[in-house]
């Protein structure tokens, strides 16, 4: 994810005698990948998933206490004073929590007299710099308080709040809320919301407020909370309801559970001095869980063994502090706004090594033996298919893995947050939008012939559907000969030597379509081709016109015909005209000239065992 952090606002933390490209250069080489400046002041910068305390102005500016003298740049933290709270018991709001695990920490404030108005210009520019637009001084306190320290907080109307009472609690399936974006969402089982006295609910939590309790220019009174939620119902919330918001990013991430109340404290006090109000309430602080301490026993020799060279035990001190870790002892206490991603001394070690610089550590190529792996020969087979294809004529397609009802096929598994009502089903075959296509081209040429090579989804079960890679050929204006004659080329090509089961399908319009489960055909090809050398000596080709009945297959017809003698060399389709069939057989002896007698021998007992076999019999002339 990356995050706009403008370095004139790291510098309310960090006082140092870098410039901005200094600092640009510090934080890409040791910490986070800074992807481009914007105008001379705002570093674009990519956090890797594990470092939720990075989303902040906060979080960077701790980085840079530890990378910037890394860089030989001088870095003094200036000390921000949380505002001093005077808490009244004046408004009482009663908050109940269903269940703890849903909310961790709960804590809010109310703040009276407040008067919305907009925001002073310097905190308009700084959000507009980190790309959130202004609305007014209560929600930019929001707003700047969630980039500046990390934690997303939401303000409501206390008037407009039932009974003013809140209970935080699991959504039943069906419940609707209207978010403040003005979009009335139906909510599956299990999303943390809030419902105020009147049973209105009047919070997607951790994503988006509920509109029935915006604030207006009416709002004289503010209820400021800032709470930690679940991070996995945060965000599987918000990726079933389709609703990605900046603060469900961070929470999902998770947010600094001892953060919670200072950040409180700085945006009330902030909030109140823009607007004039007073804080109401005693300060509201529901803890359901127990925050304890974390600790890892340090290991030097272990983290100079993974750095793959010794690194003095002072540096390892001095760097595992710079990042906030307290050392007592032989123990070093993880920072809280750490503590989902530090456990074990390996991290440690990984602290200590991009600090003393991964382009310093020693390079050295790696010995030995090389390991032997098994070679996957499908990624070749497929291009194989796919050069075979094309030479014929075929376009390659490539289309969604998710279809409409209409296309999805029977048992089809619905996806639970689809981006529109026509990616709504995974699908179970390549051939109804291979068929779309067809009719979407059907002006380009009178001879359409199209494929695709890729995964259905079929449900089975478990967890995960089945996903086999099928290949799918869909052609209009193609004889139907042709067509089976093409795929029987294809295998031939692919060098299959089994048996392939396949059906072509008439479809409206004068279209064919035939889907291949590809895996099925990828374990029956040969390894490589036989090379045959040329003989010298002539073979002889005939025709022969047989009656079939309907319930003999070509394929049939052939492993008869080839298995009579191992002088039939080739046989294939000629012709059909009714109940005959013509087949081209060639005859050939590699040990010496074959004769006409001599296949005029092997021709009756070709007659012989297709009537022992299926009754067909040589059509009199």
């Amino acid at each position: 994810m990356n995050v706009l952090i403008p370095f004139s606002w790291l510098k309310d933390y960090v006082k140092t005698n870098a410039g901005v490209r200094d600092a640009a250069s510090a934080l890409s080489e040791h910490s986070f990948s800074v992807e481009k400046i914007i105008d001379d002041d705002v570093l674009e910068i990519e956090v890797t998933p594990n470092r939720g305390d990075g989303l902040s102005v906060l979080g960077v500016a701790r980085e840079l206490m530890a990378v910037l003298p890394a860089k030989g740049f001088s870095a003094e933290w200036v000390k921000k004073q949380i505002p001093v709270t005077k808490y009244s018991g004046k408004d009482k709001p009663k908050v109940t929590i269903s269940d703890n695990s849903l909310v961790p920490r709960f804590s809010a404030v109310v703040i009276d007299r407040v008067k919305v108005k907009e925001s002073p210009a310097e905190i308009k520019e700084r959000l507009s710099k980190v790309g959130l637009r202004a609305i007014n001084n209560v929600v930019d306190v929001t707003n700047y308080c969630m980039v500046e320290l990390g934690q997303p907080m939401h303000a409501f109307d206390y008037d407009k709040i039932g009974g003013h009472e809140m209970n935080v609690r699991e959504s039943k399936k069906g419940e609707e809320i209207t978010t403040l974006d003005g979009v009335r969402r139906t909510l599956p089982e299990g999303v943390i919301v809030i419902e105020d006295g009147d049973g209105r609910l009047i919070d997607l939590c951790g994503i988006m407020g509920g509109l029935n309790s915006e604030l207006d220019g009416k709002t004289t009174k503010v209820l400021l909370f800032v709470q930690v939620y679940d991070p996995v119902r945060i965000r599987r919330s918000s990726m079933s309801l389709g609703h990605r918001t900046d603060a469900a990013l961070r929470f999902e991430k998770g947010v600094d559970f001892e953060n919670v109340v200072s950040s409180l404290q700085t945006a009330a006090g902030m909030l109140a001095k823009l607007s004039g109000g007073e804080i109401s309430s005693e300060l509201i602080d529901i803890t359901g869980t127990v925050y304890t301490e974390k600790h890892i026993k340090i290991d030097y020799d272990k983290i100079n063994k993974i750095a793959g060279i010794e690194i003095k035990k002072d540096f390892v001190n001095a760097t595992l502090s710079s990042l906030g870790f307290v050392i007592k002892g032989t123990d070093v206490y993880v920072p809280s706004w750490r503590y989902d991603d530090i456990n074990i001394v390996e991290d440690l070690a990984e602290e200590v090594v991009r600090i003393y610089g991964y382009q310093n550590l020693p390079n050295e190529l790696p010995g030995g033996t090389l390991p032997h792996r098994a070679k996957n020969n499908n990624f070749a087979l497929e291009d194989k298919a796919k050069d075979f294809l094309k030479y014929l004529g075929f376009f390659e397609c490539y289309n969604y893995s998710a279809v409409s009802s209409e296309l999805s096929g029977h048992g089809a598994l619905k996806i639970k947050n689809p981006l529109n009502a026509d990616l709504a089903y995974l699908r179970t075959s390549l051939t109804p939008k291979l068929l779309e296509i067809l009719h979407k081209n059907r002006g380009y040429s009178e001879t359409v012939k199209i494929f695709e090579l890729a995964p259905v989804f079929l449900s089975k079960k478990g967890d995960l559907p089945n996903p086999p890679f099928m290949l799918g050929l869909a052609v209009r204006g193609l004889d139907f000969l042709v067509f089976k004659g093409i795929i029987e080329a294809l295998f031939e090509e692919l060098g299959v030597v089994g048996e392939v089961s396949f059906e072509i399908v008439e479809q409206p319009g004068g279209a064919l379509s035939c889907e291949i489960n590809f895996d099925e055909l990828a374990n029956i090809t040969g390894e490589a081709r036989v090379y045959s050398p040329l003989t010298g000596f002539n073979s002889i080709k005939e025709d022969i016109t047989v009656v079939v009945g309907d319930s003999v297959t070509f394929t049939d017809i052939v492993d008869v015909v080839t298995n009579t003698d191992t002088r039939v060399d080739k046989v294939s389709f000629k012709d059909i005209y009714g109940d005959a069939l013509t087949l081209s057989i060639e005859f050939l002896d590699r040990s010496k000239q074959i004769t006409s007698e001599e296949t005029k021998s092997i021709r009756e007992w070709i007659i012989k065992n297709l009537d022992s076999k299926y009754g067909i019999k040589l059509k009199s002339q």
